[in-house]
């Protein structure tokens, strides 16, 4: 299966250069979108029959003005791109946004808090040589990390009675870690870790690209009484991840917030 040539012919059009194997354009909101599965799937759609998935192809992507790209988990970047080979040459024009999604918050520990959830990856690339046009007022931007849950206390306020024994206190949990920047939606913003009176302030979710901060360690007191410690943040998702076989170059006109590598 055979994708594009440059014709060197003679006559009337000299040296003349096809266009791209497949153009796409994304016009409306998608959810975790697979640019070789698409192209696998519905390549007819976009000019050059159904990929073979292995074939060196030439390709456009563009992303218009308004459509938001997202995922509905961590663990899948927003637009994922696999192009089988680094010949294959493939341009994004983006005019809206590509978004990750952000670390979830943490839960209320009665210990030592729970680490920060990291965010995910806006964009992942992977055999493709590629160049990125984010152009004005557009955005890639990853997943902001979940802060880090505080510390619990355990027997805060325990006591040594009139035997001279300790006795008695209360559990009180720390305080749970704010999501990451578009963990609720791909706009929403980070959230702030909570701040009980005893246990250890939760930490605040970082902003798109940013890793979450850390939770404090439990404050109570007592005879007997166990201070959790606070818990590391979740680490930022990246703009752009690239995992092997990229060539890349990105022209920035708009909003890139994360790694772009």
């Amino acid at each position: 299966m055979s994708f594009g040539y440059q014709v060197l012919g003679f006559g009337a059009f000299p040296n003349r250069v096809v266009g791209p194997d497949f153009t796409v354009t994304l016009s409306s909101n998608v959810n975790n979108y697979n640019l070789a599965t698409d192209l696998t799937n519905n390549g007819s759609n976009y000019g050059a029959g159904n990929w073979d998935g292995t074939s060196a192809i030439t390709v456009v992507l563009n992303i218009d003005a308004g459509v938001t790209v997202y995922s509905a988990n961590t663990s899948t970047p927003a637009l994922v791109v696999d192009l089988a080979t680094s010949d294959s040459v493939l341009t994004i024009n983006n005019s809206g946004s590509v978004v990750g999604k952000g670390g979830a918050r943490t839960g209320n520990a009665t210990g030592n808090g729970s680490a920060g959830n990291a965010g995910g990856h806006a964009m992942s690339m992977q055999d493709v040589t590629v160049t990125i046009n984010n152009l004005s007022g557009a955005k890639i931007q990853g997943g902001g990390g979940g802060g880090g849950g505080g510390g619990g206390a355990t027997h805060h306020g325990s006591a040594v009675d009139g035997e001279g024994s300790c006795q008695d206190g209360i559990t009180r949990s720390g305080g749970s870690g704010g999501e990451g920047a578009g963990e609720s939606s791909a706009t929403s913003a980070a959230g702030t870790g909570s701040a009980p009176s005893v246990g250890g302030q939760g930490g605040n979710g970082g902003g798109f690209g940013q890793a979450g901060t850390s939770g404090a360690d439990a404050g109570g007191s007592g005879c007997k009484v166990s201070n959790g410690q606070g818990a590391l943040p979740g680490a930022a998702g990246k703009a752009i991840r690239a995992v092997s076989g990229v060539s890349q170059t990105l022209n920035n006109s708009g909003t890139v917030a994360g790694a772009t590598s």
